[in-house]
């Protein structure tokens, strides 16, 4: 289950290329030795950004930043003369097209670590590619420059470098990128977006002075900030459900102040449940509790606290507020048929088969038992209110579970 982006994880990525752009309408007031340090400051953050991609074993991220810097040297190699230059020519048109494509391949291809054969795949793909460009280049065939003369002529239009084709390709890989990031809505499907976002920047902008240094120096913060926010929850955050850890649990009631209350939900009968159908099918129900639970009205915030439990987090000290909508939640978790599916038998079967036995032959009811306790003079600290949510917890259960049970105050 994939985590919900909260509204201030999008807004670091916009503010650096508001920055950005805030950089380059200053650029030519700034001294000379500024100037001279933003034609490297790519190269800086790239060197940065790749050690840290590759430390944190993020193959995704790696690509990212041989991709735009290796596009970073071609344009000051190539692209500092016009571009009715031959090898400008066919050095932009070949960026243009390559490097948002390429990135938006990396995206697709789901990581699995900078080692793996599927990671060298790509090495090698982005090799080939930057090589082959190189070639053609310094060659610059008639026939290809020739295309790029008739089908891909930049400065369609006044202020604008880029071709029509080239800019309408970039924006189809633009929106299918923002498509994979919806569907994968956490801080590495963001990054990749964003960083393709402002590699495309320079290339349909070319001619304003900087643009290049400036918008590919975003692109490596925006790995950076991606690569970090993205070990930071694999720190914090639980892979099965996709929920937040206990740590950031704790961490969250040490600074929440004094109003607040706290619910312990616990999966009914889950230990016969796991015994019965096996540790995989009980993962799919740990999974769907997570799903549901994380839709919580009320402004709660949940937490997988270990095992079969889960935590909600309500900034208020309203108990009544946090009962309803958690009542809501274990009513919707009750009223979602689970589908119980023989996972052993269904990898041994044919394609066929395996659509014909798709429909669930036995589905079983999923039920929640909720313990809440809110913040009282009387709790010296933050496991006091879990205590106290826990004992509501075990009322639950002994009153028949299925059910919401709060604290007396």
């Amino acid at each position: 289950m994939e985590q919900r982006i909260e509204n201030s994880n999008i807004a670091l990525p916009l503010v650096v290329l508001l920055a950005a752009c805030a950089a380059l309408y200053w650029y030519p007031s700034l001294s000379v030795d500024l100037q001279a340090i933003f034609v490297w400051l790519p190269y800086a953050l790239g060197a940065v950004a790749l050690s840290l991609s590759w430390m944190f074993n993020r193959r995704q991220l790696v690509v990212v930043v041989l991709v735009c810097c290796f596009s970073y040297w071609l344009i000051h190699r190539f692209l500092q003369q016009p571009l009715s230059q031959p090898d400008a020519l066919l050095c932009f048109t070949l960026v243009s097209l390559l490097v948002p494509f390429n990135l938006l391949l990396n995206q697709a291809i789901n990581e699995n670590g900078v080692k793996t054969l599927r990671a060298k795949v790509m090495y090698g793909v982005v090799a080939l590619q930057g090589l082959a460009l190189y070639l053609i280049v310094m060659t610059h065939p008639q026939a290809l420059l020739e295309l790029a003369q008739h089908a891909f002529a930049p400065r369609p239009i006044e202020g604008l470098i880029i071709s029509l084709y080239a800019l309408a390709a970039a924006g189809l890989w633009m929106a299918i990128s923002f498509v994979l990031f919806l569907l994968k809505p956490n801080s590495m499907s963001m990054g990749l977006f964003f960083s393709l976002l402002a590699a495309i920047a320079p290339l349909a902008f070319l001619d304003r002075e900087a643009i290049s240094s400036v918008f590919f120096s975003a692109s490596m913060l925006l790995v950076l900030i991606s690569g970090m926010r993205t070990s930071h929850e694999l720190a914090y955050r639980d892979e099965l459900t996709g929920l937040l850890g206990r740590r950031m649990l704790f961490e969250k009631l040490s600074g929440i102040g004094r109003q607040y209350t706290v619910a312990m939900v616990d999966i009914d009968h889950f230990k016969s449940f796991n015994d019965t159908y096996g540790h995989d099918v009980g993962d799919d129900v740990l999974a769907m509790v997570a799903s549901r639970l994380a839709t919580v009205g009320g402004g709660g915030q949940v937490f997988r606290y270990g095992g079969e439990e889960f935590t909600a987090l309500f900034k208020t000290d309203d108990i009544e507020h946090a009962k309803e909508h958690l009542d809501a939640i274990r009513q919707e978790i009750a009223d979602t048929p689970f589908a119980i599916r023989d996972k052993k038998k269904r990898d041994k079967q044919s394609a066929k088969d395996r659509q014909d036995s798709n429909k669930p032959k036995k589905t079983v009811q999923i039920t929640v038992s909720i313990g809440v306790a809110t913040k009282t003079a009387k709790h010296d600290d933050p496991e006091e209110v879990i205590k106290d949510a826990d004992k509501a917890l075990y009322k639950a259960k002994e009153g028949g579970r299925n059910q919401v049970v709060a604290a007396r105050k």
